[in-house]
């Protein structure tokens, strides 16, 4: 086929808003997917003669609007994109029928969790959801680029946060589980604090985990967004903005090499033809697979590729089961009315989650299973035939099992496993009308991630910031001459946000020049300038509350 200027290696939605950003500047980009549709971890399935549609891969698209990358790609106002938007944000019910709700509105959410775990734990929870804001608002600054050193980051809290920037880097360094149980008593309140920490495949016992633990309580004021449609809506208005701006996307063409040749990426070999770049490769695959596996044997330097093989990903041997069905009908659920529209997280105790990744990690399934539920029928038509009901649930499972392989038998055990933990946790009985399982090899068969890790490489502290995914790729460049790097693997990691896209376009950008190198160095002035607005704002707020 021809070639383009940019080449793109996949088409997740952090290789398709860099190809969109770097399109929308002018530049001549294709993007090559292995697979038959694009997406990558995001993949909604329409099931055939109307019995309803599977959402397989990620349910919350909050990110990608929260990050502007929706609204710099005009993806609502110009491609059709459209969120459903609502306040009942997060639902934890738990094994002794209690459940937590946790609304956009913080005074709402207080109220709510004050006959749960009573006057105390409520009102320490506010207290920490002010302490907690003000860390998610600073820590957002340092996602827009090029991630800070930990020197750095500590120079910008000293900066920032004065006194208080000791107690805040120290959260942020330390675990999930010491965090939350700094803030609250109650360990059912404790988890689902512990437990977004976790989304990331890190146990909440483990250093580095404790910035994820500020995320659900610094989110209040901003209500939760869901794709209408699903999440394919998502992929396709990136398409849709892809090729407006005169983009291509070819799938079905599975990249085999990278050539190289005078120490510059010159073309993509994919679906048995070679894809000449006359002036960049952008790689979405992780670090490690495309310097050892893709790209020409002898092109990457050997202090590189000494350093390639320590990026890691599985030490902690977790993966995940994905449970999608058609229900009988919607079954009651615990907590306040309304809540059934909320993505829910049910780990029912801090010690409950710790234990399950002990086990996961000696192979086994744990005895109290994390789960993730959703019930994307609650929120739109069409997920379901009438007066029934679509499920959304994923869990934790080991990528090898002590027990043997992944064949069907063993993702029907894990899979009842979570089913009877959602039903204990919910106090309903789910009927299914049909049930489909994904499990860690047929991830890997979707989007080919090592372990089948959403994340492309742990994001453990040592992999995290500017050791993302090692010191010297850091920066979204290699020291290949026109080879760039994208996607869940580099800063700031996982999520459906499209910011390793969006920043990586401007490291491109930059080293091609030209007008949207400016316009993309004038983004990133005006939010250090919102920085320092916020910065003053935060060390109020962190004066006032945070961990005991």
């Amino acid at each position: 086929m021809d070639g383009a200027e940019v080449v793109v290696v996949g088409g997740g939605h952090n290789g398709l808003v860099c190809a969109c950003y770097l399109a929308r500047a002018g530049l001549d980009v294709v993007v090559l997917e292995a697979a038959a549709s694009p997406g990558g971890c995001i993949h909604t399935v329409e099931l055939p003669g109307g019995r309803g549609r599977l959402e397989v891969g990620a349910y919350e698209h909050g990110g990608i609007r929260g990050s502007g990358v929706a609204g710099d790609l005009e993806l609502e106002s110009r491609f059709g994109l459209r969120f459903h938007l609502r306040d009942q944000v997060t639902l934890a019910p738990c094994d002794d029928g209690t459940a937590l709700a946790f609304d956009s509105s913080l005074d709402r959410t207080v109220e709510h969790l004050r006959p749960v775990v009573g006057d105390a734990d409520a009102d320490a929870y506010r207290r920490f959801a002010g302490w907690a804001g003000a860390g998610v608002a600073l820590l957002g600054q340092t996602e827009d680029g090029p991630p800070p050193s930990l020197r750095e980051l500590a120079a910008l809290a000293e900066a920032a946060l004065g006194p208080q920037a000791g107690r805040f880097l120290q959260a942020l360094l330390g675990s999930a589980s010491n965090l939350v149980r700094s803030v609250v008593a109650d360990e059912r309140l404790q988890a689902p604090l512990a437990h977004w920490a976790a989304h990331s495949q890190q146990s909440p016992a483990d250093p580095g985990t404790g910035a994820g633990a500020l995320m659900l309580a610094g989110g209040h004021g901003t209500p939760a967004a869901r794709p209408a449609g699903g999440s394919q809506a998502t992929v396709d208005a990136l398409v849709r903005c892809l090729e407006a701006a005169g983009g291509r996307l070819r799938c079905g063409m599975p990249v085999t090499r990278v050539e190289v040749a005078g120490n510059r990426a010159v073309a993509v070999h994919a679906g048995g033809q070679r894809v000449a770049a006359t002036r960049a490769v952008v790689s979405a695959l992780d670090a490690r697979r495309l310097l050892l596996e893709l790209v020409d044997e002898g092109a990457v330097p050997p202090w590189l590729a000494a350093e390639a093989p320590r990026i890691h990903v599985g030490r902690r041997n977790v993966s995940e089961l994905k449970v999608d069905a058609v229900l009988a009908g919607m079954p009651p659920l615990p907590g306040p009315a309304g809540f059934e529209r909320s993505f829910l997280l049910s780990a029912n105790t801090t010690g409950d989650l710790e234990r399950a990744f002990a086990g996961i990690q000696l192979g086994e399934l744990p005895e109290r299973p994390p789960l993730m539920l959703a019930f994307p029928s609650a929120l739109e038509d069409g997920w379901a035939p009438p007066d029934r009901a679509a499920l959304w649930l994923s869990t934790f499972v080991p990528w090898d099992l002590a027990s043997g392989p992944w064949d069907q038998a063993a993702l029907e055990r894990a899979a009842d496993h979570a089913w009877r933990t959602a039903e204990k946790a919910l106090g309903s009985t789910l009927e299914p009308v049909e049930r489909h399982l994904t499990g860690p090899l047929e991830w890997v068969a979707r989007h080919g991630n090592p372990n089948a890790n959403p994340n492309h490489v742990e994001m453990s502290l040592d992999q995290l910031l500017s050791f993302r995914p090692s010191p010297s790729l850091s920066g979204y460049r290699t020291p290949i001459g026109g080879l760039f790097l994208t996607g869940a693997g580099t800063h700031p990691g996982g999520g459906v946000t499209g910011m390793p896209g969006r920043n990586t376009a401007a490291v491109v950008l930059d080293a091609l020049g030209g007008a949207g190198g400016t316009a993309n160095r004038a983004r990133r002035l005006r939010r250090r300038l919102a920085q320092v607005r916020d910065a003053a704002r935060a060390l109020r707020t962190l004066r006032a509350g945070g961990p005991r």
